[in-house]
């Protein structure tokens, strides 16, 4: 919220599914999905910010506020560092103290948590999830809608799939394939996520 409001937006409108949400600012806060295109009418712009293993979903909400006409916001933080000739999506998330080095591609409503670093020449895809203090050296590429988990690294020149999951803590040594969850030193594949997790 004080990202955005530093950027001379206001923030009128919420929607979430959580039954019974309050803001602590004054707003409307609705939970009825059917509802959005009523109140996306009464705004100019939008941010999702639905994280973690959501990116699909962060994307597919960002989509139709775009096709109903609202322009994404991008919230970058003043202490994050984006490196020369770096090409950033829309509705992008940088959070305090995220790093994001030269030459690095970074796809459309990504969210890049709290002190984490991304690699010089890194391509990262769409609606991708750098959680606080990820480390992804140079020349890495990570695939659309995968999470990278909390102190996560992942060593230079590593490809990790579309709708992966790096967990906390993981050194991913290796290509990940798509759809994998791996944990662990060295990161190892523990399962394959389901088509119903979005």
């Amino acid at each position: 919220y004080n990202i955005i409001k530093k950027k001379g937006h206001e923030v009128p409108v919420i929607y979430d599914s959580t039954k019974g949400l309050t803001a602590p600012w004054d707003c409307v806060v609705f939970d009825n999905e059917e509802a959005i295109p009523d109140y996306a009418c009464t705004c100019d712009g939008f941010l999702v910010c639905i994280g973690d293993a959501h990116g699909e979903t962060r994307v597919r909400y960002s989509r139709q506020l775009q096709h109903l006409g609202l322009e994404p916001i991008s919230a970058i933080h003043p202490t994050a560092f984006i490196g020369d000739e770096t090409r950033l999506g829309v509705g992008i998330q940088a959070m305090p103290g995220s790093i994001i080095n030269d030459f690095v591609v970074i796809g459309d409503f990504c969210i890049l948590g709290p002190n984490c670093s991304i690699g010089h020449e890194g391509v990262l895809g769409t609606g991708i999830h750098v959680m606080p203090s990820a480390a992804i050296a140079g020349l890495v590429r990570v695939g659309d809608f995968s999470t990278v988990g909390t102190n996560a690294t992942i060593l230079p020149r590593i490809n990790i799939g579309s709708r992966c999951y790096v967990g906390a803590g993981a050194v991913v040594t290796k290509d990940v394939p798509d759809g994998a969850v791996v944990a662990g030193v060295p990161a190892k594949v523990i399962r394959y996520r389901s088509d119903s997790e979005s």
